[in-house]
């Protein structure tokens, strides 16, 4: 189990708010999505911009992360603006960020290499 405030760094050392009882090697997870997803300022959350090539793309994004919210029983706040999708992910009971937010986080990043983001 990881404490409720545990330090990890990544270039800098950020303090994440953690669930109750979650996995040991949570932030060894959370770590490596430090470098696309930001840490909210209340530090229970991960947050990301994804960048899409059209409207289609990002819309496709957002359906397949729907399909599996239902599966997972998590969904997120997000919002979008053409071919921009932000995305966060938090949970609120027990609060903080869980192993289920690293999930999402994980599948997030997998379904929009799949899809393609537009090159900056």
């Amino acid at each position: 189990m990881v404490s409720n405030t545990q330090p990890l760094s990544s270039g800098l050392v950020q303090e994440i708010s953690f669930s109750a009882n979650q996995p040991a090697d949570l932030p060894s997870r959370v770590s490596p999505l430090l470098c696309t997803w930001e840490l909210t300022p209340s530090k229970k959350g991960l947050k990301r911009q994804f960048l899409f090539k059209t409207f289609n793309n990002a819309w496709k994004f957002m359906d397949t992360v729907a399909q599996e919210c239902k599966v997972q029983r998590h969904h997120p706040e997000w919002s979008n603006l053409y071919n921009k999708v932000t995305v966060e992910w938090t949970t609120h009971r027990p609060e903080g960020l869980s192993v289920k937010d690293v999930d999402m986080a994980e599948f997030c990043n997998k379904i929009a290499n799949e899809i393609g983001l537009k090159d900056s």
